[in-house]
Parts: C-alpha cells; structure tokens; sequence
C-alpha cells in the first residue's frame, strides 16, 4: 500500500511550483544578476567533469525565473549505447588487415617492466576512429604525460599500454600499445570534435572487446587512495603489479560483445558526417567565391556579371 505522501518532505522543484504567479513575475523581471541561481541537480554535470547517467526525460527543468549558475553548465547524458548482438564482428577484420591480430590467444601478458595509463573517451566514436586508424589524441595536459611516459621507456625498452574506457559506459572496451611519441604540431581530422584536439601520436591494439567495471572492481590503486582502477581519471597511470592484473584479465576474459560488433555503423556514420562537412565548405567556399566575383563586377553588364559569377561557383572543388 502506497501512503499519502508527506507535504512537510517537498522537494524545492515542487515548492517552487507552488509559488504565486506574482513571485514568479517578480522574479522574471530582475535583471539577470540579482535572479536567483538554480541549484542544479544530482544528475547534472559540467561538460568539463563527466556525464550523467540520467536521460533527458527524466531531468527537470528548472523553475521560471531561475537560471544556471554557469553558462558552461547543462544536462549532459553519456553517448553509449548497450550493444545489440547480432552484429558482424568479422566486419572489421575482413576490411581492416591490423585488427586481424587482436585477441590473439598468444599475446604476451607476462612483463617484468610496463607501465599502464588509463585512457577516458567521452565518445565510442572516437575509441572506433583510434581502432580504424591506430591514433590517439588525449588533452594537452594527458598528451604531455603520456609522451613523457613514453620517451622514458623507449630507452629502456619498457612498453607503455593504454586502457580504454568509454564514459558512461561502466565497461573497459580496449587495450593497446603505444608506439611513438607524441606529435604536438599535428592533428588527427577524424575525431567526431576533430577541431577540439591537438596532436597525436601512434597505437597498435591488443584486444579489443568489452569488459565489465566489475571485473576490476577489486583491483584497488594505492596511488589514488586505495580507490578502485575503474575510479582513475583520464591519462592517469596504474602502477606496475595492478596494470599487471588488467593485462592478464583482457586477455583471460571471454567477452560477447565488442566495438568490433559496431565497425560497419560507425563507418557509416563517418561517412556521412564527412559528406555532411564536404558539403558544407563547399558551400561556404561557394558563396565565398560569389561575392568575390559580384565585388569585381561593378560596372560591368548584368550579363557579364552573371556569367563571372557561374565561372567561380564551377571552379569551386
């Protein structure tokens, strides 16, 4: 049996509700710096600090007259999506000669020396884009550390691996092997934000299939307070023997489902965003090249003009 719920326990959205359409005037009014901020709640994120795993519908709207305390703060629901089976998982290996290897039943795991870095993607997108063409970009801040990581090893011959998690998704879904150092001065236009990061640097993937939090939810981090591996941020490193751990669990672990399960979806959809963009600068260059050629055909006949304006819109490529 279901009670009548207590009034005196209202939560503030629905004491806000019940306010006279005087106060919520009132408060409309203000100028924006005398508003009241909206207390923003659980289930909302910066963009800056991570995801939520509560769905559009199921996020409030904050009251008339409220605002957000800051204009970078929204509602913002992770990207992943639960796999469906069903899909090929031989698609990539077929059209994609380095993805033949991974999973390999005779992949070393035993390393007397390694070092071990989380790697945190907002998007799957991008954790396909690094599969597809062996790349990985991380912040200024990750890429430093990681290059650093690397350059130290190289010279003892100490491999550096890299633990791919998706945000939102409470799964690992990759491991791989760094292979260069970074390179600051270039970019990898691949990325579904591709304008947001800078520098890259070379991967080789080990395995590639998904794998519950839980399965690491005992290896615990003396580094990072004894927390769990599933609670590292991103670009930051596993010491030694729990990195050790993960290793032999990615290659042990009889996974169902992977990122290889969703390469043909997401091919497609690169496909497409791409044609989207062509199109678009095409278009942009279009009326660019346009107004050019209305600015030098002051003086000159409609009909001159007009055949100047047709020669530039075909040269454009």
């Amino acid at each position: 049996m279901i009670g009548k719920k207590d009034e005196s326990q209202a939560t503030p959205l629905e004491e806000d509700k019940g306010a006279s359409q005087n106060s919520k005037s009132d408060a409309q009014s203000k100028p924006h710096s005398q508003k009241i901020p909206y207390q923003i709640p659980y289930g909302y994120y910066s963009y800056f600090y991570g995801y939520s795993y509560m769905g559009p519908s199921a996020m409030p709207k904050p009251p008339e007259g409220y605002y957000p305390p800051y204009p970078f703060m929204y509602p913002a629901v992770s990207t992943y999506k639960k796999r469906v089976k069903g899909k090929d998982p031989e698609y990539a290996k077929r059209y994609y000669s380095h993805l033949a290897r991974v999973n390999s039943p005779d992949a070393s795991i035993e390393y007397k020396s390694a070092r071990f870095f989380v790697i945190k993607s907002f998007m799957e997108e991008d954790v396909h884009k690094a599969m597809k063409y062996q790349v990985w970009s991380s912040t200024p801040e990750g890429n430093h550390r990681l290059n650093e990581a690397y350059l130290e090893s190289k010279a003892e011959k100490i491999p550096v691996f890299l633990l791919f998690s998706v945000n939102g998704s409470r799964q690992f879904v990759g491991m791989a092997r760094m292979t260069s150092e970074v390179n600051f001065t270039d970019k990898c236009n691949h990325w579904v934000q591709d304008e947001k990061w800078m520098g890259k640097f070379k991967l080789e993937w080990l395995f590639i299939k998904d794998i519950p939090n839980r399965e690491f939810k005992h290896i615990l981090v003396p580094t990072n307070e004894n927390k769990p591996v599933t609670n590292m941020r991103d670009a930051q490193e596993v010491p030694h023997e729990q990195g050790t751990v993960m290793l032999k669990t990615f290659k042990s672990y009889k996974a169902d489902t992977s990122v290889l399960d969703e390469f043909e979806h997401y091919d497609n959809d690169e496909a497409k965003r791409k044609k989207a963009k062509a199109e678009s600068f095409g278009r942009v260059a279009a009326d660019s090249a346009r107004k050019r050629g209305k600015g030098r055909g002051r003086g000159r006949r409609p009909q001159e003009s007009q055949r100047a304006d047709n020669n530039h819109d075909t040269c454009v490529c």
